[in-house]
């Protein structure tokens, strides 16, 4: 495997309606797979919209749930990454990435941090996750999946580059922040900044998958986009559009960025888990 074609959909979905957000992933996903994809990405919680409040817990599903059949059918044909709440088998609710590949089914990532700053109250309605970890696919090789606020936390991505991940996906319901007197919004070049520095300090993919569309009193403003290894972006879907985009990852140019410029590979684990123990344990009282 050194290359994969990837297509990011950028679209709207429908507060806590399951059935029709699951059928619009079914007919996005069929697109897909007439278009010879190898994989496809939608946005954060794409099965249930983001504000869903109180109704996560009856909306909550447990990733071998029935309702999730379609989309491991489908996968079959493409790997499927999309944003849902989970149900544990110890019923905690999470803000989850789910990856469906070859008829099997995984919650891939549980969202860590849960923002409850500003318009976000995510805390009172879901559990934390506990886990940093890349996933394998077989189509795209070692991947690491993100949620959101997880990527304004450098451990996250951070972590999962040196667990083996040479694409990152991270999905997104970013809703629209004003900044008087700026043409461009200052949360789109904020993220556009730390997509391009985390693909290039780790000489990764990083995907970026953003929603569009209004729920209650949030607009989510898109602009997905894709960085290569080199920090460079590749493709950027417009502002406030739906919005279907295809990316071709070619894996040897994660090997010629490190090979270009090690400071990836130079990083020194060692050092970095010693200081980190001794922060830890030094706190000043």
């Amino acid at each position: 495997m050194q290359k994969s074609r990837l297509r990011i959909e950028q679209t709207d979905c429908v507060l806590a309606n399951f059935e029709e957000n699951l059928s619009r992933h079914r007919k996005l996903v069929e697109k897909a797979i007439d278009d010879k994809a190898d994989a496809i990405a939608f946005p954060e919680l794409s099965l249930t919209g983001y504000n869903v409040q109180d109704a996560a817990q009856d909306i909550a599903l447990h990733i071998n749930d029935p309702a999730l059949d379609t989309l491991k059918e489908l996968s079959r044909k493409i790997t499927i990454i999309c944003g849902g709440i989970e149900l544990s088998d110890d019923y905690g609710v999470y803000n989850s990435a789910f990856l469906f590949e070859d008829g099997h089914a995984q919650s891939a990532h549980r969202k860590i941090y849960l923002p409850t700053y500003g318009m976000f109250e995510e805390l009172r309605y879901f559990s934390s996750g506990q886990r940093i970890e890349a996933v394998t696919s077989r189509r795209l090789g070692k991947i690491g999946i993100a949620i959101c606020e997880d990527l304004w936390h450098v451990s996250v991505p951070y972590l999962l580059a040196h667990q083996g991940a040479k694409l990152l996906f991270v999905l997104m319901s970013s809703p629209l922040r004003l900044t008087p007197g700026q043409a461009e919004p200052a949360i789109v070049q904020q993220w556009q900044q730390i997509i391009s520095t985390y693909s290039f300090l780790f000489s990764s993919y990083v995907a970026c998958v953003n929603r569009v569309g209004n729920e209650d009193s949030f607009t989510y403003w898109g602009n997905s986009t894709v960085a290569g290894p080199d920090g460079l972006s590749l493709a950027t879907a417009p502002l406030f559009k739906k919005h279907s985009m295809d990316v071709v990852i070619d894996f040897d140019s994660v090997k010629r960025a490190r090979l270009h410029s090690s400071h990836f590979l130079d990083e020194d684990l060692r050092l970095f888990a010693g200081e980190l123990r001794d922060i830890m344990t030094c706190r000043p009282e």
